[in-house]
């Protein structure tokens, strides 16, 4: 489960992770922790000097990022379930193309 929203929304969302499942907010960190789950703040700084390096590692090909599917929106969480997982990174696609 991602929260991008935090507050209530962020608590109540803690019910809802399944077993063995992650709570992952952005906003703040989680008060409330999932049963049998576990809760995670992860933040984020955008740094351009950084994501220029990276963008010349992999156009010199000194960074291979291994991309294991491309899929739509809409099969998100097809995407990430246990039973379809298939090796590298999953990108989901917010537009066509």
């Amino acid at each position: 489960m991602f929260d991008v929203i935090g507050g209530d929304i962020l608590e109540r969302s803690a019910t809802v992770v399944r077993a063995g499942g992650t709570l992952v907010s952005i906003t703040l960190p989680p008060n409330a922790r999932p049963k049998d789950g576990r809760a995670v703040f992860f933040v984020v700084e955008p740094d351009r000097v950084r994501l220029s390096e990276l963008v010349t590692r992999v156009r010199d090909g000194r960074l291979k990022p291994v991309v294991g599917e491309v899929r739509p929106l809409a099969e998100t969480a097809a995407a990430f379930a246990p039973a379809t997982r298939t090796p590298g990174k999953t990108i989901i696609g917010v537009t066509e193309g």
